[in-house]
């Protein structure tokens, strides 16, 4: 099955904005300060062990608990590494 032209199209529409908002989170990082809250979803030893500065200790595993305890009024932008 192949895909349409409208489906590429939007596939290319979807990424480009992603790459936008990214872009944008990464210039407000490198000039701050920054308006957003920015969590970082890794463990606690790698928060410790470094950091961009600003972010916020925010470990997967604590999400739940944390929630509850963010901001409502400010965007909040998330960020983490993988091991798969």
């Amino acid at each position: 099955m192949a895909w349409t032209d409208a489906e590429i199209r939007a596939n290319r529409d979807f990424f480009r904005g992603k790459m936008d908002a990214t872009n944008s989170v990464l210039k407000a990082i490198e000039h701050g300060p920054f308006e957003f809250i920015l969590l970082d979803a890794r463990s606690r030893d790698a928060f410790k062990f470094g950091h961009i500065t600003g972010a916020w200790c925010a470990p997967l595993e604590e999400l739940e608990q944390i929630i509850p305890s963010l901001p409502h009024d400010r965007e909040i932008v998330t960020y983490c590494w993988g091991h798969d």
